[in-house]
């Protein structure tokens, strides 16, 4: 019966352990926090929305930093202080300038003019509180003092009151020696305020002696090398003075003019030397060859040729100013007007302030002086012209206009350029 017992006890327990493997359990809190949730949504979820990017704003611009201008020189700051060079002006403050002449003193003149101390005394009743010294140095050493004054830094001249002529042109405007200055006070034509300011013209014309001939002797400048006028033409040595031989060349740059004057005089076209490329150098080589009377000035060449009482029959290159000897009985010439081609050359006298003067004002002032009616007085005499159309010449004067008709101008530039040819050339042929 014990084992019945049992045997039913066991089958109760088994039956319970069956039952109890078949029911589901509970889930715990730590399973379910350890489950994944599932999705909500059924639909797969929408693409995120696209975003404009923000506008771009463009940077606000920026100004480059401002470059430091350069500093001016020595020079350049005289130029702009005084308003010469590119700094210069169309009018001046004339009170200004004559109050800051009187504080500097004084104005040095370095001229190529006897009359310059007649200006002096002229200037000194106008501007008493301002001294002039003038210089007559003559053309050459105007320009020598000028170029070494300039080079060496050690500048006294204030004015340049004198021609230059080649030189002027070729060696001191360049290198910026003398600067350009015309007062608005002026009457002059803008042809004559270039490259410099102008103040006058000089005329050297072919004169003869008037004692000894009715008229001119020659017709023609070819008549100057024949035979019959060798060793008879008195001329300012060309050697020494490059004013004269700038007016030769002048003369050879002229060769069609030459030429044509040949023709005239002989019939037939000039046959040329090996060395003489057109007719106005074989002129030129012929009237060296036909051994002109060298003198070391003007003066010397009137003496030379138109003293009174004279018994040599002499032709000359002289200045047309010289004219008023004439008048006074000093002299005995006239001038051999209407030859062909040409009866003389005419240059001019510049006027201009020196690079990094000591006085500009005073310069400038003396400048507008120089050019008025009252400081041009001096030179205001038969045979002068002045570039103001104003100006009224003296009576029995020829014109500027008639003058000019009969004269050719200075070639300056071609004489620069052909100063040291033209120089040895006339000495190689001098005489010969």
């Amino acid at each position: 019966m014990k084992m019945k017992m049992f045997g039913k006890f066991l089958t109760a327990v088994l039956l319970i352990t069956f039952l109890a493997g078949c029911a589901t359990p509970a889930p715990t809190a730590t399973q379910e926090s350890a489950k994944p949730a599932a999705p909500q949504a059924t639909e797969p979820p929408a693409a995120p929305q696209p975003t404009e990017a923000p506008p771009a704003v463009a940077p606000e611009p920026t100004e480059a930093p401002a470059e430091a201008a350069p500093a001016l020189t020595p020079k350049e700051e005289w130029l702009k202080a005084n308003q010469l060079g590119s700094y210069s002006t169309d009018t001046q403050d004339w009170a200004a300038i004559e109050e800051a002449a009187k504080k500097e003193g004084k104005v040095v003149v370095y001229a190529n003019t006897s009359k310059i101390t007649n200006a002096g005394e002229k200037w000194a009743e106008k501007y008493p509180d301002i001294t002039m010294e003038g210089y007559d140095l003559g053309g050459d050493d105007v320009l020598s003092k000028t170029v070494g004054e300039q080079q060496s830094g050690s500048v006294v001249g204030d004015v340049w009151f004198s021609s230059g002529g080649a030189e002027l042109i070729g060696q001191v405007l360049p290198h910026e020696y003398v600067w350009r200055f015309v007062p608005d006070s002026t009457s002059v034509s803008p042809e004559y305020a270039e490259p410099l300011l102008m103040s006058r013209f000089g005329t050297t014309i072919l004169a003869y002696n008037s004692e000894l001939n009715k008229a001119c002797p020659v017709k023609n400048l070819w008549e100057l090398t024949q035979p019959e006028w060798k060793g008879k033409v008195v001329i300012e040595d060309p050697l020494a003075d490059a004013s004269t031989l700038s007016k030769l060349i002048t003369i050879a740059y002229h060769a069609d003019e030459m030429k044509k004057a040949y023709v005239d005089l002989y019939g037939k076209e000039p046959t040329l030397d090996a060395d003489t490329p057109d007719a106005g150098w074989l002129w030129l080589k012929r009237f060296a060859q036909n051994a002109p009377i060298p003198q070391p000035g003007g003066d010397e060449v009137d003496s030379a040729f138109a003293t009174p009482g004279m018994k040599d029959n002499l032709l000359a290159f002289t200045s047309y100013s010289n004219y008023p000897d004439v008048q006074d009985g000093n002299l005995a010439f006239e001038p051999c007007w209407g030859l062909d081609p040409i009866s003389g050359v005419q240059s001019q006298s510049y006027v201009g302030v020196m690079n990094q003067a000591t006085h500009p004002n005073a310069a400038k002032l003396f400048i507008k002086y120089i050019t008025s009616a009252d400081g041009r007085g001096p030179w205001a005499k038969f045979g002068t012209y002045f570039p103001d159309p104003t100006y009224v010449v003296p009576e029995g004067q020829k014109t500027l206009d008639e003058v000019q008709k009969l004269t050719w101008f200075i070639a300056e530039k071609y004489a620069y350029d052909n100063l040291v040819q033209a120089r040895d050339f006339y000495l190689l042929n001098l005489g010969k």
